[in-house]
């Protein structure tokens, strides 16, 4: 069951992201320190893919549920239901959120939103969540588009006003105190 409080330090994260280090314990360290939601995003040049992503996503959901932190999958659908992940975040060119919730009717969704163009396009009563940005610059995304700033996850607050929200995009932990204050529920590091 998805409650808003899972979005508060929503932790983003691949074998591409890590700098290097160990996926699964990057993770852990992460979970220890006191991550309430996890995202397995696996893209980009020198992905995993095939057996490799899927043994290392099993791998990384069971730390998870050890910790009880939801493993949400980024993106991969077919991933998510093979290993019964907790849920996945998808982008506005992926598969329809009204498609998901037919094959992932218990699961936790998650959309990504930057601006009041994609808003009146996304069919958001399907979802469980919306992460909004990115709210700075981000090197993570390729086609993240420009930064929404302050102005956009308020607009997005305003937009949508019952909605969880988890800020997403080049956020630093300098940046956090001042996140909060447009009234989202949580921010997503990778």
């Amino acid at each position: 069951m998805f409650h808003k409080e899972l979005l508060k330090l929503y932790f983003i994260c691949g074998t591409t992201t890590c700098q290097g280090k160990n996926l699964y314990t990057v993770v852990e360290e992460a979970l220890k320190g006191g991550i309430t939601l996890f995202q397995f995003r696996e893209k980009g040049e020198g992905a995993l893919e095939g057996l490799e992503k899927l043994e290392l996503a099993i791998q990384i959901k069971e730390l998870c549920k050890k910790y009880n932190v939801p493993f949400i999958v980024n993106d991969d659908i077919d991933l998510a239901m093979e290993i019964d992940a907790d849920g996945v975040h998808v982008g506005q060119d992926d598969i329809g959120v009204d498609e998901i919730r037919k094959l992932m009717p218990d699961k936790i969704i998650g959309l990504s939103i930057k601006n009041e163009e994609e808003f009146q396009q996304s069919k958001v009563e399907y979802v469980d969540y919306v992460g909004v940005g990115p709210v700075f610059d981000t090197q993570s995304k390729d086609d993240a588009g420009g930064a929404i700033g302050y102005e956009g996850v308020e607009l997005m607050r305003k937009l949508l006003p019952q909605m969880p929200l988890v800020a997403i995009g080049g956020i630093q932990t300098k940046h956090i105190k001042d996140i909060m204050k447009t009234n989202v529920d949580g921010v997503s590091i990778i």
